[in-house]
Order: structure tokens, then C-alpha cells, then sequence
């Protein structure tokens, strides 16, 4: 279990390491090609983030609720 949260603890780390190199040579290098290209990417992020929670969450099982008795 530990070589798990290990392995996923350094996601983070990478991501801050490597992003604004990315980010760098993308929209400073590529020019207007990167920004269309980050400009595309971003909303796509965002539309796949619905359907990934809903994915992660797992089927639903049928939750009964208690009837209440008089």
C-alpha cells in the first residue's frame, strides 16, 4: 500500500516540475499554434471531467429508503 501512495505522491511533484517547462515552450516556441493548441485542450479537460467523476464514482446500488410505521 505504500509503494502505491508513494508512487501517486510524485504526480504532484512532477507535474509542478515539468508544467511551466511545457507550458513554456508551448505558448513561447509554437507561438499562436500553442495558445490554439492550450485554447483547445482546456475546454476538452473540462467536458472529459463530468463523465471521469461519474466514472470513478462507480455504479450506484439501489439505496431503499426506511418506511416509517404508524
Amino acid at each position: 500500500m505504500g509503494e502505491y501512495q508513494g508512487f501517486f505522491g510524485t504526480g504532484v511533484t512532477v507535474a509542478r516540475t515539468l508544467g511551466p517547462l511545457v507550458l513554456t515552450t508551448l505558448l513561447v516556441e509554437w507561438g499562436t499554434p500553442g495558445w490554439l493548441l492550450l485554447g483547445g485542450v482546456t475546454p476538452a479537460a473540462s467536458y472529459a471531467m463530468g463523465p471521469a467523476a461519474r466514472r470513478a464514482q462507480g455504479p450506484r446500488a439501489d439505496v431503499r429508503l426506511p418506511v416509517p410505521v404508524n
